[in-house]
């Protein structure tokens, strides 16, 4: 069942269940004082009337004790009718009923508006935000169908086409990314840091794997610049993918030593660097390590496991809806994104694309499935998780898929694996 709706009737069930003791308690203190409780003491005032006029006939009392005794009777029975007459019965039970049954009313809506208000109710019911990021979407649409119709009207703009294809790439359209960036590039042929840009965008869109297009437009980028930073940081993850680490280790340092501090390379190429050394450390003293392009990438497969020690072991669950749908089209796929804690949206750090026949099996990640280097799947590093249910098998979000909600965690310190569950129940908006 949608968590949303079990939910909600839990906080109905549990107002209902605090509005019953409420009102049985309040019932209580009601029959505490009824008119039966003011007609027995009106009855015991005549009681000791007949008890005073009994001691005045057995000579007990004298005439003035008697008429002073009967004195302040009257009076207690004159106060007992006064405040009879003022509370008459039938009215305050009518005000009673009226009372109760607006309280039995009020409260709860009282007490699952406060929580409305006051709560976090898209915690276990992502449809409340979900009007607001369909809007801001739409405004990003908006802005890019401005740009665009801008960028149709000065094609020459160069600098305005760099600028709509980071945007898109930060938001993990690559595919349009690319578009923008092969736009670009015919106006800019020789910017390296465009085509390194453009290769990190491809290689995005190729989840991550470096072979292909990617490596070619990093080539095109390094043969502009030999010292292009990230250039130089996509060869070398490509040449970790292969498990060439002589080489990638060349890459990453001369990254490292062209990298300005202020930008983060330099950052991930260290990573990248202890990577390296951890996966060299794991193999063992009497193993080699492979190098020379495809040669390397059944080396030492045992070895290479070894080295790049699991640092995430996913299990993922399906609703029975997003079940159904996977099952309804051949090309569906399930990937398993993570993030940076601190960065929800743009590239991210590591991306496994699964079959849905699959999804029993837990899904492992390593360093080695960074996508650039050993860079952010690090222990001790703060991430978020998330997996979808892509029925069109695209890495792009689209609407009919469905999703899981996001878990932040960090990684282990000491490099222990952290056992995770996720679900995938969500369809998404339209």
């Amino acid at each position: 069942m949608n968590p949303a709706l079990l939910f909600v009737i839990f906080i109905v069930v549990l107002a209902v269940l605090v509005t019953w003791w409420l009102l049985r308690a309040l019932k209580r203190d009601r029959l505490r004082d009824t008119p039966n409780t003011r007609a027995t003491n009106v009855e015991a005032l005549r009681i000791e009337r007949a008890e005073l006029e009994r001691d005045q006939k057995l000579g007990l009392m004298n005439e003035a004790s008697f008429n002073e005794a009967m004195r302040e009777l009257e009076v207690r029975v004159l106060r007992e009718s006064e405040l009879d007459r003022a509370t008459p019965h039938v009215k305050a039970g009518a005000r009673s009923m009226f009372a109760t049954a607006s309280f039995a009313t009020l409260f709860p809506l009282a007490a699952i508006g406060m929580y409305f208000l006051l709560g976090a109710p898209h915690a276990v019911i992502p449809e409340v935000v979900r009007p607001e990021a369909a809007k801001q979407e739409s405004q990003m649409e908006e802005l890019f169908r401005v740009a665009e119709e801008k960028l149709k009207a000065q094609p020459d703009d160069a600098k305005g086409w760099y600028l709509l294809a980071r945007a898109k790439a930060s938001l993990g359209r690559f595919d349009d990314a690319m578009k923008d960036y092969a736009t670009l590039l015919k106006l800019t042929p020789n910017d390296a840091d465009a085509w390194a840009d453009y290769a990190d965008a491809a290689a995005g869109a190729a989840e991550g794997k470096m072979a292909g297009k990617p490596l070619e437009l990093v080539n095109k980028a390094l043969a502009i610049d030999a010292k292009q930073p990230k250039a130089l940081l996509l060869r070398g993850t490509h040449e970790m993918q292969i498990n060439d680490l002589n080489a990638a280790e060349k890459s990453f340092t001369a990254a490292k030593s062209v990298s300005d501090p202020q930008t983060g390379f330099a950052q991930i190429a260290e990573n990248a660097l202890k990577d390296i050394a951890v996966r060299r450390a794991g193999a063992g003293p009497g193993a080699t390590v492979a190098s020379g392009g495809a040669q390397a990438a059944t080396a030492s497969s045992s070895a290479s496991a070894a080295a790049a020690p699991t640092l995430i072991s996913v299990k993922l669950a399906l609703s029975d809806e997003a079940m159904k749908a996977a099952a309804s089209t051949k090309d569906a796929a399930i990937f398993v994104i993570i993030r940076a804690a601190d960065a929800p949206t743009g590239p991210p750090l590591a991306v496994k694309k699964i079959a849905p026949n699959a999804a029993s099996s837990p899904v492992e990640f390593s360093a080695s499935d960074a996508m650039i280097g050993g860079a952010g799947l690090s222990p001790g590093r703060d991430v978020a998780m998330e997996a979808r249910l892509s029925l069109s098998g695209q890495p792009r979000a689209q609407a009919g898929d469905f999703s899981s909600g996001r878990s932040t965690f960090a990684l282990n310190s000491d490099g222990k694996v952290v056992a995770k569950s996720i679900t995938i129940f969500e369809k998404m908006a339209q």
